[in-house]
């Protein structure tokens, strides 16, 4: 009940991933990524644990297809699964078990690979793919989003309605660029859509908030608000905050 597309960025190194599902809270199982490394993707009955692995084996530097073969050969209940991986030099990988009763598809672009299971039609994940390949200009992230968004124009899962989906993208240093989740909602993609427009870009504030904490302003009304209610309560001594007014900097 699930589609999904696993994409690269060249030029940064990113690697990301969209997905949606029936199910709920799909953000934490299916996917996982390794900034440079690669990409992989475990979904159908899903056992998360395959993902762990699969993304082990890529950033011990295997290629995807050896990721997925590896993963393949060592899970006693694989016929129920489905596999995808993607490495830092372009390869894709893939598997659909044999207990997989539904119509299943993947299909690849250069650097991506989109995967889905329990579809409306076999052309789901061959327009994620092209949808993906066709938004070259965008950042990966907008390239995934619309993808997405194409698998769902698509046809989509047959059991619907969609009711979770994700949008995570790595970044330098262990900081994800985004990491975007929609755990429950009637019509997921469009939530998820709204979502990725509402977050905008603080993925650059919340960078320099991690690296670069002292370079970040202080919001004014908040600063405001906790020296009025330190006040009120009578904890100056245990909240000095008054008497380091000049150790922060504030902004509107």
């Amino acid at each position: 009940m699930t589609y999904s597309i696993i994409g690269h960025c060249r030029e940064t190194g990113a690697f990301g991933a969209a997905i949606a599902t029936s199910n709920l809270a799909v953000g934490g199982r299916c996917v996982r990524l390794a900034h440079g490394q690669g990409a992989f993707l475990s979904q159908h009955r899903t056992d998360p644990r395959l993902g762990d692995l699969g993304i082990a084996e890529l950033v011990r530097g295997e290629s995807a297809s050896d990721a997925v073969a590896a993963v393949a050969a060592g899970t006693p209940d694989i016929e129920w699964r489905q596999l995808a991986a993607l490495d830092a030099r372009g390869g894709t990988g893939a598997y659909h078990g044999r207990r997989i009763f539904s119509i299943y598809a993947h299909a690849v672009a250069p650097g991506a690979i989109a995967l889905g299971n329990i579809l409306a039609n076999p052309a789901v994940t061959s327009a994620m793919a092209e949808a993906f390949a066709e938004a070259r200009s965008g950042d990966l992230a907008e390239r995934l989003m619309l993808a997405l968004e194409a698998g769902r124009d698509a046809g989509g899962e047959i059991g619907g309605p969609v009711r979770s989906s994700a949008l995570r993208v790595t970044g330098e240093h262990g900081i994800d660029r985004c990491d975007l989740r929609i755990d429950i909602a009637d019509e997921a993609v469009a939530a998820l859509r709204a979502l990725k427009t509402a977050y905008g870009d603080q993925e650059e504030l919340l960078r320099d908030v991690a690296l670069r904490p002292d370079a970040v302003p202080v919001n004014r009304a908040n600063f405001e608000r906790s020296v009025a209610r330190i006040a009120e309560l009578g904890l100056a001594e245990r909240f000095p905050t008054t008497q380091r007014a000049q150790s922060w900097t504030l902004a509107d």
